[in-house]
């Protein structure tokens, strides 16, 4: 990342703050919210960059309609999110967004496989459901 990347990353955040665009996203929000913010954000790093929708729909390798879209808060492709990022230089945030999962250190200790996938509990219950299992079955 370059200076001027850091430089424009900081006057949009400053921008977002003294304009009060600025909302936390948390699980208290619907999707539709989320993605409008999200879309005011991407607008507002663009505009911050000088550059015009169909500037950053070139150097995505989207369409016009896709940025507008996007900014308008609709809904869109994770794909498209991740070439907006990349072109604004915010994708090195992503990690930040699914991080990697710690490390069970108690099961680092025990002589357990590491586990691929996830399996329903054997012992979990005593009774299996069985379809129809209400009926009487007379032997």
């Amino acid at each position: 990342m370059t200076y001027y990347n850091i430089f424009v990353i900081i006057i949009a955040q400053i921008s977002l703050i003294i304009y009060g665009g600025l909302m936390k996203i948390t699980g208290l929000y619907d999707e539709k919210t989320i993605l409008s913010e999200l879309g005011n954000r991407i607008q507002q790093y663009r505009i911050s960059m000088n550059i015009t929708q169909a500037e950053l729909a070139q150097k995505c390798g989207l369409s016009l309609k896709t940025i507008a879209r996007t900014e308008a808060g609709h809904d869109t492709k994770l794909s498209n999110i991740i070439k907006i990022l990349n072109v604004i230089g915010l994708s090195d945030n992503l990690d930040i967004l699914i991080p990697e999962p710690q490390p069970d250190y108690k099961a680092l200790f025990e002589e357990k496989p590491i586990r691929k996938r996830a399996r329903p509990d054997k012992n979990k219950s005593d009774t299996e459901w069985i379809w129809d299992d209400d009926k009487v079955i007379n032997n």
